[in-house]
């Protein structure tokens, strides 16, 4: 099946490749100045000057390519191949291998060179090459190994933004993007490399090499050119690009919105931040962040005036975007900092949080409590799986359960900033913090759930309203068509797990009330069901193609401390309708929500 999208490169080999709006990531593999630069380490391994010249010469076309795929709103991946400085991520193969085996090699990975030690982070050569620099906005992903998904977060990178199609530059391309190019066909990424910018130390093999990609049919994918993604550009205008995105609602401050205006300075933060203070309602403030400190804050920001190579503003994706929290975070907590490192205003924290989003004065509120009681149609919620953001600064209201909920005008935002919290790093991971590469690896539907379909269960009992809502979102000619299959053991565990969290000999109950009478060996027998309802639920949603995608529940208290009491994941998109999935797979969910907004 071939996804259909106004923007498809026509020419490439062995069949058209599509360009999906908003699924699409281009990843320039390791244009190091250890690779491409002389000195570094390509040009001690490259047999020849005039080889390594021609190696050298890949920069230009793959800023073409670069220049192309911003402008068309792609995602944007550089990786860098290196390893920490004491090279314990280096395997002695990888170390020792080339040095032992050809006498030419006098320097190997680690030792001093005119860039610094060679292939070691934090080292010269191991930047990319300034023509390519990143913006501020693109992801940058440090590599131990040749391929980019080993050992990385490439896998969780891409699909928390929906990506399901790449495109492929860089060097070499006999090596690391051949090893990364397999990869991602193996994880279900639909794959084209650009052969005019990709290249390697050995012409045969590079040429067999773009050959193999593509052949047999597309056995691994495709190949095509960057002149072809250069020409699909020029053809298209930011206005006609903007008609192509999956139509969703724009408010004044939704993200994309909003950093657009402030990389094309139609707004200034100092703007939006006036205008949010001269509105305030001060009341729903437990504690405001006075407008002096904020004003001062926006002016910084406005005083940075970063570009790329094209002088277009550099900026970080949440510079400008205001944003709160309820008063169990503290000044002090990981995930504020985070965001504000990355240019977020924190207005302060909030005792009525729907209040400023409903007014348009905020972006997103973060919360850690249960307000499904109260929850507005318009306002969207997004319960992240327990352990996948840090909660270090918080007083959770049970640290054994609790977890961040982004609140937010829309899932497409919620989402953006989930996406863009997964790649900070995290200084002090608590001890129930589950890194991603913990938990189930989802196979990527390169069709999308609006092409490819969605499987989805009911959970029970619920009202004629709630059916309605159900099956206007799953309709075939509805925001999400998908196919419904059976979920009663999805739905006894979440209803199972609901219940003992409310136990009184439940840890939850315990962590509110230390001081009750239960026995310990009632508490034991709690948390032994507990683990066996987490289990059949994880079960449920990996039972082939029977098994469901999502679980679709109504919005109520018991939903919700369900979903805590299990560490999953959980989004609320239209009033009362909640989807609900295993833990770990909050893209999933994601992605269903975001189109069923659309």
């Amino acid at each position: 099946m071939t996804v259909t999208t106004p923007l498809t490169i026509s020419t490439s080999r062995p069949a058209p490749f599509p360009l999906p709006a908003g699924r699409t990531a281009l990843i320039i593999i390791d244009m190091q100045r250890d690779f491409v630069l002389p000195s570094g380490y390509g040009a001690v391994q490259c047999p020849s000057p005039e080889i390594f010249a021609q190696v050298a010469s890949l920069i230009h076309p793959c800023l073409d390519a670069l220049r192309a795929a911003r402008h068309l709103g792609m995602t944007v991946v550089h990786t860098r191949e290196g390893h920490v400085p004491d090279l314990s991520d280096c395997p002695p193969t990888k170390l020792d291998r080339q040095l032992h085996a050809n006498k030419r090699h006098i320097l190997c990975i680690g030792d001093e060179g005119p860039m610094g030690r060679l292939l070691v982070r934090g080292s010269y050569g191991h930047d990319i090459v300034d023509e390519l620099k990143p913006r501020r906005d693109e992801v940058v992903l440090d590599k131990p190994g040749k391929g980019s998904f080993y050992n990385t977060d490439l896998h969780e990178i891409l699909v928390s933004r929906g990506i399901t199609h790449l495109l492929f530059c860089g060097v070499t391309a006999e090596c690391c993007v051949a090893s990364t190019f397999r990869e991602a066909n193996d994880h279900g990424f639909e794959c084209c490399v650009l052969t005019d910018c990709t290249g390697g130390f050995n012409g045969t093999i590079v040429s067999a090499t773009m050959d193999m990609f593509c052949a047999y049919d597309g056995l691994l994918g495709y190949a095509s050119t960057s002149k072809a993604v250069v020409s699909i550009a020029a053809a298209h205008s930011a206005e006609a690009l903007a008609q192509l995105e999956p139509p969703v609602a724009s408010l004044p401050l939704s993200l994309n919105l909003l950093h657009a205006s402030y990389v094309s300075e139609a707004k200034s933060v100092t703007d939006v931040i006036t205008g949010i203070y001269d509105s305030l309602d001060e009341s729903i403030f437990a504690s405001l962040t006075p407008r002096e400190t904020a004003l001062a804050q926006a002016a910084k920001l406005d005083a940075d005036k970063t570009v790329d190579i094209d002088g277009t503003r550099d900026l970080p994706l949440f510079h400008g975007v205001p944003f709160a929290s309820t008063p169990e975070f503290t000044p002090t907590a990981t995930i504020l900092s985070q965001i504000t490192s990355e240019g977020g205003v924190y207005l302060g924290t909030v005792v009525s949080p729907y209040a400023l989003l409903t007014a348009n004065q905020t972006t997103y509120i973060l919360t850690t409590v249960d307000h499904s009681s109260s929850l507005p149609s318009s306002v969207s919620a997004y319960v992240t799986t327990k352990g996948s953001l840090s909660t270090t600064g918080i007083t959770l209201p049970s640290p054994s359960t609790s977890t961040i909920t982004i609140l937010a005008l829309s899932v497409l935002d919620a989402r953006s900033l989930w996406a863009s919290l997964l790649r900070l790093p995290n200084p002090a991971p608590e001890a129930l913090f589950q890194h991603f590469r913990d938990r189930p690896i989802i196979s990527v539907d390169y069709r999308g759930f609006e092409v490819g379909g969605i499987r989805y269960a009911v959970a029970s009992p619920y009202n004629a309203t709630f059916a309605k809502k159900v099956e206007e979102i799953f309709a075939k000619n509805g925001m999400l068509p998908g196919r419904k299959v059976p979920g009663e053991n999805a739905c006894s565990a979440l209803s199972t797990a609901a219940k003992l969290a409310s136990s009184p000999a439940s840890v939850m109950m315990l962590e509110q009330n230390p001081t009750s009478s239960i026995s310990a060996l009632d508490t034991v027998k709690n948390i032994h069901a507990l683990e066996s309802a987490k289990a059949v639920f994880t079960k449920a949603f990996e039972s082939g193609i029977d098994s469901p995608d999502v679980l679709v529940a109504p919005l109520s208290s018991e939903i919700m401390s369900g979903i805590l009491a299990l560490g999953v994941c959980g989004v609320v998109t239209h009033e009362d309708v909640v989807f609900v999935s295993a833990k770990g797979v909050d893209a999933r969910i994601l992605d269903a929500g975001v189109l069923s907004q659309m």
